[in-house]
């Protein structure tokens, strides 16, 4: 048979081995309670606290705030608020709760709380700053002419995404008149948050970069040249081992009829749809980048096909085809429609995927960043 329990010794105990400094006084003012923490925060005993009022240990001008807060307690837990308390060697701060129960006044704190609340508020501010330097990396606009035309579909998994993507027309200067070349690529880094985030920033400034420093005017572009530029500018700048970051990236020659692509890392490559509405996937695939890799295994190679009148490119990060709902995933269904709506202009298509992948979802959180660009080129060539 179990002996009597003393449950206030279990709840007095308890009390004392918890960081949270708690001091239980009358609506008078009159302490009746300490815990070990609070008494060795203010350098006092049980006893000595237990003979004196809460306004005995709280500093001369916070004496009319300790007043309010007993007289306006509630059940209800109060906000943070700052005391400054005399300890019987030094005036200490801390920031306190109250709450009232049963006519006794509760009162805990924990500086660390505070100091808790500090850095998730300064968290938050960086997090915040993040995606507006996030979306401003996303292109305002992307090249929708007569000769091409591409549309766009970002969803980002959290607030911060991993993925990225560009297409625009290469600046050939004064030779802009005689060759008309378009860059399209997705950047899909491991991970959803700020450090993702930064990363697919770095990846395409990286790859802009590449035409201010290196690209001269009217040449041939090489797809695999820019990938191997940004594989030797990352391995330079020491990333760790941990990340991962999958790059395809597709010219669009227009002089020279041909889609010449690179793909670093990209399992779910992109699909091309012609007018016989059969999809041809753009398989050949590389390693993803990543400073785990020796160096000398990431190896990459340009692919090309001729541009045919009406073809339509898709490229996707894999958050949109394995994305699963019920066991089922998306990938069959997008191909499904994929030929179905390529007849449509790109931005049409974008919608009629959107809508689709909505229902698809069925009020499902999505797993993964969602990057789709569809390219097209109109029905009569140049």
């Amino acid at each position: 048979m179990l002996k009597s329990v003393d449950f206030a010794k279990i709840n007095e105990t308890i009390a004392d081995i918890i960081d949270d400094h708690i001091l239980v006084c009358n609506t008078n003012g009159e302490i009746i309670f300490s815990n070990k923490a609070m008494q060795t925060y203010l350098s006092y005993t049980d006893m000595e606290l237990k003979h004196k009022s809460l306004f005995d240990i709280v500093e001369d001008n916070y004496i009319n705030k300790a007043k309010s807060f007993i007289e306006t307690a509630s059940e209800r837990p109060s906000g943070w608020e700052k005391l400054l308390f005399v300890g019987k060697d030094k005036v200490v701060k801390l920031h306190i709760k109250i709450f009232r129960k049963d006519d006794l006044i509760y009162i805990y704190g924990n500086e660390k709380y505070i100091e808790y609340e500090k850095i998730r508020h300064k968290l938050d501010i960086e997090i915040a700053n993040a995606i507006k330097i996030h979306k401003r990396s996303l292109p305002e606009s992307i090249p929708d002419n007569e000769n091409i035309s591409f549309a766009s579909l970002y969803i980002p998994a959290q607030k911060l995404g991993g993925d990225l993507f560009d297409a625009f027309k290469v600046d050939n200067g004064l030779l802009n008149d005689f060759f008309e070349q378009y860059v399209c690529f997705i950047a899909d880094v491991s991970g959803h948050g700020l450090d993702s985030a930064m990363l697919a920033i770095y990846v395409k400034d990286t790859i802009r970069s590449y035409f201010r420093l290196k690209h001269t005017p009217g040449q041939l572009l090489s797809p695999k040249e820019i990938i191997n530029f940004f594989v030797e500018q990352y391995i330079k700048e020491g990333y760790p081992e941990e990340y991962l970051v999958c790059l395809v990236l597709v010219v669009f020659d227009l002089n020279t009829k041909e889609l010449i692509y690179c793909n670093a890392g990209f399992h779910k490559y992109p699909l091309l749809v012609r007018n016989d509405e059969k999809i041809v996937g753009l398989n050949k695939v590389g390693l993803p980048i990543t400073t785990a890799i020796d160096t000398g295994l990431l190896k990459y190679e340009d692919h090309s096909l001729p541009l045919s009148p009406g073809m339509t490119l898709f490229m996707m990060s894999d958050g949109l085809p394995e994305q699963r709902v019920n066991n089922e995933f998306y990938e069959n269904r997008l191909k499904e429609l994929l030929t179905e709506v390529s007849c449509l202009k790109p931005a049409q298509i974008v919608q009629k995927v959107h809508k689709d992948f909505t229902y698809f979802l069925n009020h499902e959180k999505i797993n993964d960043d969602i990057t789709l660009v569809v390219v097209k080129l109109p029905e009569k060539s140049r």
